[in-house]
């Protein structure tokens, strides 16, 4: 969860926040956020680590997915 919470972070702080103060912030490019939040954490996340996971949760996209989603929801709501 740390590693989605950081990639999340990162992705906002280098990507994000820039395009929605140029009022750019639209579909394709939350489309590009979250690639670039989901191949962060893919890169960080060792092949056992991958393993592990996709024996626990089942389909690792999808598990990852949703952390994303809810950590990118829990940034909103504070901002």
């Amino acid at each position: 969860t740390d590693i989605v919470v950081n990639a999340v972070r990162s992705v906002f702080q280098t990507y994000v926040d820039s395009l929605k103060q140029e009022g750019k912030f639209d579909a394709d490019a939350q489309k590009i956020a979250f690639d670039k939040t989901l191949d962060a954490v893919l890169a960080i996340l060792s092949e056992d680590a991958k393993v592990y996971l996709t024996q626990i949760f089942g389909d690792l996209d999808v598990y990852l997915t949703n952390l994303i989603e809810s950590q990118v929801k829990i940034n909103k709501a504070s901002i």
